[in-house]
């Protein structure tokens, strides 16, 4: 018997943790901050059943979605625009990459990938920062490139909360964006000195786990400058074991679809080090 992989967590008080399913088998997350009658939602998903289902959650809830925030361009955390009538917040560079991958990766209304819904572009956008309120209460959102180049993360700062997308997750992943600016957005979160970390696939971490994303990317940047260095292909480079760049606990706890993001981490890698030359 298969296992519903919907799931709903209140993680703190008013912070809905919302996980569907995903071809990678780690789940993916949205997140709705809810306060008396108001919320705030960050993110709707990937299946449009799964998008749908937690539409109708908020609508039981009884509370009504101030605004939704698009963490960035990609189609497994935008899928469920469409159901909301709030206004979406998103970086200013998101929409064009939103409207030209749609078509490839979701398709019109009658595709089965879409499930009946369609595009919809986020209409409120910035540039580095923005700020939000709900109920008297601050949500900043920051600009913390490096998984896709419009991604941004979502910040509580009384609860120190911080809800990343996919610039935070069990492991990095750039073939969308960039490694340098993945590194310089890891380190923008911890001088937040968040308490908790909502990931955009996988469980919860905590700030600590930061240190090893970021020694993650070091390592295989170096590895990248030496194989270039020494004559070896980019075919070869990119069959680098993750084994060889984890901590042994680490590499057994990533779900399979993890061993496909690191080949693409080092072909990115070593593109970027082509590019700098």
């Amino acid at each position: 018997m298969v296992s519903d992989p919907y799931r709903e967590e209140e993680v703190a008080d008013g912070v809905w943790l919302i996980s569907g399913s995903h071809d990678w088998g780690a789940g993916v997350n949205a997140v709705v901050i809810v306060s008396g009658r108001r919320a705030v939602v960050v993110d709707d998903l990937y299946r449009p059943g799964d998008a749908r289902r937690m539409f109708r959650r908020i609508q039981r809830w009884g509370v009504e979605p101030e605004a939704l925030v698009n963490t960035h361009w990609h189609t497994d955390h935008t899928i469920g625009n469409c159901l909301f009538a709030c206004p979406i917040w998103a970086h200013v560079t998101g929409p064009k990459y939103l409207q030209q991958y749609w078509p490839k990766w979701v398709g019109g209304p009658r595709d089965p990938r879409a499930g009946g819904l369609r595009l919809k572009l986020p209409d409120r956008l910035f540039a580095r920062r923005a700020s939000l309120e709900l109920d008297g209460t601050e949500i900043q959102l920051l600009h913390v490139p490096g998984h896709t180049s419009d991604s941004i993360g979502v910040f509580l700062p009384d609860r120190r909360i911080f809800i990343a997308g996919d610039t935070v997750m069990d492991l990095p992943f750039v073939i969308f964006g960039d490694s340098l600016e993945e590194i310089r957005s890891l380190r923008r979160i911890q001088g937040l000195r968040p308490r908790m970390i909502l990931q955009g696939h996988g469980p919860p971490c905590r700030g600590s786990r930061l240190a090893g994303d970021i020694r993650y990317l070091r390592r295989i940047r170096a590895q990248a400058r030496v194989a270039r260095r020494t004559g070896i292909s980019r075919e070869k480079f990119v069959e680098t074991p993750l084994e060889d760049v984890l901590p042994p606990a680490r590499y057994r706890a990533l779900p399979k679809g993890y061993g496909a993001a690191h080949r693409g981490n080092l072909g990115k890698v070593w593109d970027e080090l082509g590019r700098s030359r």
